[in-house]
């Protein structure tokens, strides 16, 4: 009986092994398993701070005498983890209006984590000057959207956005902002 038994339980995993090999040689079996994990959405959410690169060229405004520098991002994000150097914002351009005392700027960039897979965006910030030009006040709120754009690494080909939400500091021109959405890839 044992020898039966020994027999039986010999077959049943030589069966498993087979079918174990066969998976992994296949590769539609593993591509059909890397499809199904990948093209989801995801909750994105970030804690971002925006410091000046003072060594970048200034975008000027149409609207008023104001132009605007890049930023280095840092900060940690839902799937890249602590950003590295490498993150930044540009601003493409800039409007100031002065009645409604809001300054609006397209901005682009990339959201780099410390294996270097980046997120590339682009989007829209726009940014409450009135404690800034009429009645002096530490800072001004800024809200946004942007838009995921593709990436590296894992990244490739990722879409999504995100709404930005925080502070601008205008005794040092640097922002916190918290950042919601959906990622895709």
């Amino acid at each position: 009986m044992k020898n039966l038994s020994f027999i039986v339980l010999s077959f049943m995993i030589l069966a498993a092994c087979n079918s174990s090999s066969d998976e992994l040689a296949s590769p539609s079996a593993s591509s059909s398993q890397v499809t199904e994990r990948g093209n989801k959405p995801r909750p994105f959410q970030a804690n971002l701070t925006g410091v000046l690169n003072l060594e970048s060229a200034p975008t000027a405004c149409t609207g008023g005498p104001i132009a605007l520098l890049d930023y280095f991002i840092s900060g940690n994000a839902t799937h890249l983890g602590n950003l590295n150097a490498a993150s930044f914002l540009h601003h493409d351009n800039c409007n100031l209006d002065l009645g409604a005392m809001l300054l609006s700027a397209d901005v682009s960039g990339d959201l780099v984590g410390a294996n270097g897979d980046k997120i590339t965006y682009t989007g829209e910030d726009v940014i409450n000057v009135y404690n800034f030009l009429v009645e002096p006040g530490p800072t001004g709120s800024i809200t946004g959207t942007w838009t995921i754009t593709g990436g590296t690494g894992r990244f490739e080909g990722a879409t999504g956005s995100f709404t930005i939400s925080g502070l601008v500091d205008f005794a040092t021109l640097g922002f916190n902002v918290a950042a919601n959405g959906t990622i895709t890839y």
